[in-house]
């Protein structure tokens, strides 16, 4: 399931309008937070192909009222990068989050199987806590994918 969810994310990569000073340049709060929003789209998206498995719809639900802090904090985090770092941040921000949609789209349509693929993931969140989310983006997403170079900030 991690290459999956990772396969998804290396397919639109990490494209977001910066300036050019921090291009590929991110602290790792925005990477953390990228990965955190990477993960519930690629949960999204497969609660929504997936209708024949109502299963995943509800395990989404359950997912956003689990950690809903945390994704409306990692939407906090990524809107402040984009405030710091384009001179139109919300619409950078929209661009960012609708091309995540797109991107796990194009690869939930293009992987076969991906609706039964998607329920390995599901299952590893149940019982998580909130404060587990962003080591479990991580490692669901990152190592491979593009991320942003980390700042160190």
């Amino acid at each position: 399931m991690k290459r999956i969810l990772a396969a998804a994310v290396v397919m639109g990569g990490l494209a977001v309008a910066v300036s050019p000073a921090r291009a590929n340049c991110s602290s790792p709060d925005v990477v953390k937070a990228t990965q955190v929003r990477q993960l519930q789209t690629q949960l999204m998206v497969a609660a929504l192909k997936c209708s024949h498995m109502p299963e995943h719809m509800a395990s989404y639900n359950s997912f956003v009222r689990a950690f809903g802090p945390q994704i409306s904090d990692s939407a906090s985090v990524l809107m402040a990068h984009f405030k710091r770092t384009s001179s139109q941040p919300q619409k950078s921000f929209d661009k960012f989050i609708t091309q995540l949609a797109n991107d796990a789209s194009t690869f939930s349509i293009n992987t076969p199987d991906f609706c039964e693929g998607v329920s390995a993931t599901f299952a590893s969140i149940q019982g998580m806590k909130g404060n587990e989310l962003p080591n479990f983006a991580a490692t669901t997403i990152n190592g491979h994918t593009a991320l942003p170079a980390r700042c160190g900030n």
